[in-house]
């Protein structure tokens, strides 16, 4: 039987979660379910739901670098990365990202994501896991 995870959400990850789903039950609320913010919205809810807690260490899924200790999801333009304790038995995702990815821009999501934990924002997801923090040398 596979173990069970828990999933929670940081602040910055719960945001944008709000807003694809606010676009999508906007999109329900006319009845227009084939619209692409709804079908947005179905990807996440299995992210979240079946494919991340189902194998939330699979090798193919960890970033490396800065990073190492991370995981990510990636569907389409879609991008969840996430942290995670098999001990403790949760996952908390840190970040959410449906903008396209552009190596070298500056809204890159993996761009963004590196700054955002790079500059602490993290830090207590990180802690309260038990995951080690990644180097920030001066």
């Amino acid at each position: 039987m596979p173990v069970k995870y828990a999933v929670e959400m940081t602040a910055i990850a719960e945001r944008v979660y709000r807003r694809i789903y606010d676009d999508a039950q906007e999109c329900l609320r006319i009845e227009d379910t084939s619209n692409s913010r709804v079908k947005l919205l179905r990807i996440v809810d299995d992210a979240l739901d079946n494919l991340i807690p189902h194998d939330p260490f699979s090798p193919d899924r960890a970033l490396s670098g800065f990073l190492s200790n991370t995981f990510r999801i990636k569907k389409g333009r879609l991008r969840i990365c996430y942290i995670g304790s098999s001990q403790k038995r949760r996952i908390t995702i840190l970040y959410i990202s449906d903008t396209p990815r552009k190596l070298g821009d500056v809204h890159d999501p993996y761009a963004v994501f590196t700054s955002l934990v790079m500059s602490g924002k993290f830090d207590e997801a990180f802690d309260a896991l038990g995951v080690r923090r990644p180097n920030r040398r001066k």
